[in-house]
């Protein structure tokens, strides 16, 4: 089976920002635990707080359509 890196982009409004994150936040746990994840990682921008990156490797694009 292929990898699969994902990277998400996630733009937050201004007056939302700690909300969004709070709520990205509790997903890493959850993903991170199911089957194929190899990583799954937050990256907030230093420069604009209100855009967020997931970093994500699975270990086949069908383990990856699981977890959608």
């Amino acid at each position: 089976m292929t990898k699969l890196t994902i990277v998400a982009n996630i733009h937050a409004n201004d007056d939302k920002i700690d909300l969004v994150k709070a709520e990205l936040l509790k997903l890493i746990p959850i993903t991170r635990g199911e089957k194929g994840c190899i990583n799954y990682d937050l990256h907030q921008d230093n420069e604009n707080p209100a855009h967020f990156t997931f970093y994500e490797n699975w270990e086949s694009r069908d383990l990856w359509q699981e977890h959608m």
